[in-house]
This record gives structure tokens, sequence and C-alpha cells, in this order.
């Protein structure tokens, strides 16, 4: 039991690493009123500074090396070295952080609106290029991690077996959905270690928030079908094998995924519209009221994605639970 709470941990640190503590810096790139800008920076490099080295780099690093070394002590070697490149990843992605990306950070802790340098587009998209390359380190390094889930400690003969391209299917949609909804199951840390959306001015706030949220409409159909489909499948191929205990737990989080769902399109997507219809100009003097409303219902998806990976994770350290196979 503690091993498997220790990995569950450990997991969700790896994921959390991924982040940079800055979110949303696509919508920042380019040309943009500097004002925009420097109130999302000043606010949001607060928090970073204090908090990020030591919960996004230090303490996954300090979980990746316990876990390789109980690989290590287990006799699973490959599990042990997939678990320090992904350690290694993350100390170079603190490397570029810190060689190239934190000297941009503090020319840019000094800037006003008034007295910002004529090459400030430049510098801000540079120093998003590093951060970029930073989390993107971290995603590699959260891949190699997780295909650790998919190293079987010996091959079991016992009971129903797939075919060898439907067993690869189901691995490979299992891999995506924990992939992904890792990824979505920290972000309620996130939000508590880095509540910059708390602080920055209605202006920045809706000038931030348009150009996602129509992204998402556009896409977001589409996703969850698919999303969708890939639960339907994963769902069968298990109980199509037998492991009828991990079947339902598919069908569960996919439950966990229509409740998200439901709050996004009946909490969430009224304030979207209403957001879309403010302009710098109208926006109302009450407007942080929405906002923290708006968190709020997030707040409550990000509960329902938390649960549904820890239903995920459940699938991945159950038991086979399969019939064996009968004797003539």
């Amino acid at each position: 039991m503690f091993k498997k709470t220790f990995l569950f941990i450990t997991t969700l640190f790896v994921a959390l690493s991924t982040s940079t503590g800055y979110d949303s810096t696509d919508s920042l790139k380019g040309s943009l009123q500097v004002t925009t800008f420097l109130d999302w920076f000043h606010h949001a490099e607060k928090y970073v500074h204090a908090r990020g080295l030591l919960f996004l780099d230090v303490i996954p690093a300090l979980f990746l090396i316990m876990m390789a070394i109980m690989f290590f002590k287990d006799g699973k070697k490959v599990k042990a070295l997939l678990t320090i490149f992904a350690l290694l990843l993350n100390l170079a992605g603190v490397f570029l952080d810190i060689q190239y990306a934190d000297p941009i950070a503090s020319q840019m802790s000094n800037w006003t609106p008034e007295n910002v340098p004529g090459d400030w587009i430049s510098l801000k998209d540079e120093w998003i290029k590093y951060v970029g390359l930073n989390a993107l380190l971290g995603l590699v390094g959260w891949i190699c991690f997780l295909t650790t889930y998919f190293i079987p400690a010996r091959r079991n003969a016992e009971g129903k077996q797939l075919p060898r391209f439907l067993r690869f299917l189901k691995n490979a949609v299992l891999f995506f959905l924990t992939f992904s909804f890792g990824l979505s199951a920290t972000r309620l840390i996130g939000l508590y270690l880095f509540p910059t959306t708390f602080d920055i001015s209605g202006i920045t706030f809706i000038e931030m928030h348009r150009p996602l949220d129509i992204a998402i409409r556009k896409a977001g159909p589409y996703v969850f079908v698919f999303i969708s489909v890939l639960f339907g499948l994963l769902a069968t191929l298990f109980f199509v094998e037998g492991s009828k205990r991990k079947g339902w737990l598919a069908v569960c989080a996919y439950i966990f995924l229509l409740a998200d769902t439901l709050i996004a399109l009946q909490g969430n997507g009224p304030l979207n519209d209403l957001f879309l219809s403010w302009t710098p100009t109208t926006i109302p003097d009450n407007w942080a009221g929405f906002r923290d409303q708006w968190l709020r219902y997030h707040v409550y998806r990000d509960i329902f994605l938390f649960l549904m990976f820890s239903t995920l994770f459940v699938i991945h350290v159950s038991p086979e639970g399969k019939e064996p196979v009968q004797a003539n």
C-alpha cells in the first residue's frame, strides 16, 4: 500500500512539473498592450519566483530520486532508468530556466509602462520561448515516467488474452488518457500555488481569456467526442479481456468526465458568453464577482478531473482480475 501511495504522489508531482507556473503564455506572444503584459507578468512572477523552483522542480526531483531507488531495489531496472531520465529532463529544464529565462525575467521585473525598452516585445517572446522549452522538457519527462506504468513485471499467461493488436490498442488508449488527465489533475494544485488570475485587472483578464475561450469553443466538441470514444473503447476492451473490475473503473472515470463537462456547460459556459461581450470600456464594476464565480466552477471541475485521474491510477495498480483457465 505504501509503494502504491508513494507512486501516486510521485506521479502527481511529475505531472505538476510540466507546468512552469505561468498560465496562458501563448496569448501573450507577439504584439499586445504593454500594460496588459506587465499587469499579468508582475503578478505571476511574485508567485513563481517564490514557489516555482520548490514545487515545480525541487520536490518532483526528490520524489523521482526516491522512486528510482525503490525501482532499483525491486529489481525493476528499466523503470528505474526511465525515472532517472525523467529526472534529468527536469534538471535540464531548470538549467534553461536559470541560465536563460531568469535573466530576462529579472529585467522585466523592473519594467513599467513608461520605461520599457524599444525591443521589449522581442525580449518578452524570447523569455516565453525559454519558459516553453522548460515546459516541453517537463512534458517529455512526464511521458518517460508514465511509460514505467506499461512495463510488465512478468508475462501473465493466465486468463483470456486479447490479440496482440488489441492489447497494443488498449495500452495506447490507456496511456493517452492517463497522460492527458494526469496534467488536468494538477490544475487544482496549480491554482492554489499560482493564483495569478485573482490578482490581474479586469482588462487583462478578458484580453487573456478571450482567445483561449474562442479556441476551446471551436475544438471542445470534437475533443469531447474523441475522448468519449476512447473511454468507450477502453471499457469494451477490458470487458472483452475479462478484466471486469477495470472495465467498470473506466466507466466510473468517464462519469467523472461527464460531471466535469456538465459543470463546464451549465456553469462556465454562460459566464464565458458574458466575458466575450465585455470590452475594456464596458467591464462592470462588479466584474471580480463574476470572475470568482467562474473560478469556483473551475475548482469543482478540477475536483472531478482529479477523481477521474485517481480512477485511472487505480486501473493501473489493480490486479488483472481474470478468471483462470480451467484445465481439461
